[in-house]
């Protein structure tokens, strides 16, 4: 786990220093603590070091220097002001602006407030940015009719730990059919408005949701020749944009055809499985992708990549139950389940 990097800043540098001993000793090798005493040393250390949060106190809060660079808007640590009533009159108004927390209070209160403010600060810069999602692709290179039952019941799999949103872009993707919906908005509908406004993102794609045992998902698009006609750059906006501002911290994608820019969307993703069946006809397409992933540009691409030969599966419907549920408790939803770690 990365360490969370603090620096406390007082010119009462016995105050800084022990309240940096205490914190590191409570959280033990998750934070390491720097204190100053000395706001010229800070600015020194700062301009060279990266730090997670900041805490000003006395003698910090009205330097105009230090100021300035905790009110950038640029700026990637979480700056607190160390409340302070003897000097409140000195302190700017911007920075009492900042979260703050009481300093003379018992230590473990100050740590409690100040886990709380960055727990939620750290949400919102994850949010904001997309760092700390992850996108998953699913691709079959023989058009495995058993993708699409993998990765549904694999976001089924993962749903049970986390928030899983799950993107069809398959052609022909038989939603309507196996699942008996009858869908107002599909994928089209969605790509179209975060492309195209400053919407909602989060209401953008919640107001054209559906959910499958689970599975939160958008129908995937009922008129499959525009599938084609979107631009690669129009693809890799509407991919980015789903994973920093859905509001969901896995994207599953199921590829179909290869969509325009695709590689460039398989480099988007933190892994993608590519799944073949038993027996010697999906060899060659299989044998056939490897080649044509080795000439990418993207040389990590490579490392993404997981190979998985789907179970033998025995299609056999059930009369009054629906496919979903077949899938999550037969041989497919085994494979998933194990696969997650669930």
């Amino acid at each position: 786990m990365r360490k969370i990097m603090m620096a406390v800043c007082d010119t009462d540098g016995s105050y800084g220093e022990k309240l940096g001993e205490w914190i590191a000793l409570q959280k033990g090798k998750k934070i390491q603590s720097v204190s100053f005493s000395s706001p010229e040393h800070f600015i020194e250390y700062h301009s060279k070091h990266k730090q997670d949060i900041v805490l000003l106190g006395k003698g910090f809060c009205d330097n105009p220097q230090i100021c300035e660079e905790a009110l950038r808007k640029e700026e990637k640590a979480l700056w607190m002001y160390l409340c302070d009533a003897d000097i409140e009159d000195k302190v700017p108004a911007a920075i009492r602006e900042l979260p703050s927390v009481e300093k003379y209070q018992p230590a473990s209160g100050i740590l409690r407030e100040i886990f709380s403010v960055y727990q939620d600060w750290e949400r919102e810069a994850l949010a904001e940015t997309g760092e700390g999602k992850e996108i998953i692709g699913v691709y079959s290179p023989g058009h495995s009719i058993w993708q699409t039952p993998f990765s549904l019941t694999f976001a089924q799999a993962l749903s049970q730990r986390d928030s899983v949103l799950y993107v069809n872009f398959q052609e022909c993707a038989g939603f309507c059919e196996w699942f008996h919906e009858d869908y107002g908005k599909d994928l089209l509908d969605v790509m179209y408005l975060c492309l195209n406004s400053e919407v909602n993102v989060t209401h953008c794609v919640s107001s054209s949701l559906y959910s499958l045992e689970g599975v939160d998902y958008i129908p995937p698009v009922e008129d499959s020749g525009c599938l084609a006609e979107i631009s690669a750059m129009d693809y890799q906006r509407f991919v980015e944009i789903l994973a920093k501002r859905s509001g969901y911290n896995v994207i599953i994608l199921d590829f179909g055809m290869m969509l325009p820019g695709f590689f460039q969307l398989l480099g988007l993703c933190s892994k993608a499985y590519i799944v073949t069946e038993p027996g010697d006809m999906h060899k060659a397409p299989l044998q056939q992708f490897q080649k044509m992933q080795k000439r990418q540009a993207e040389a990590k691409m490579g490392q993404k990549l997981m190979y998985l030969s789907l179970p033998a599966v025995k299609d056999i419907a059930y009369p009054g139950e629906g496919k979903m549920q077949q899938w999550l408790w037969g041989t497919i939803g085994d494979f998933s389940r194990k696969l997650a770690g669930v």
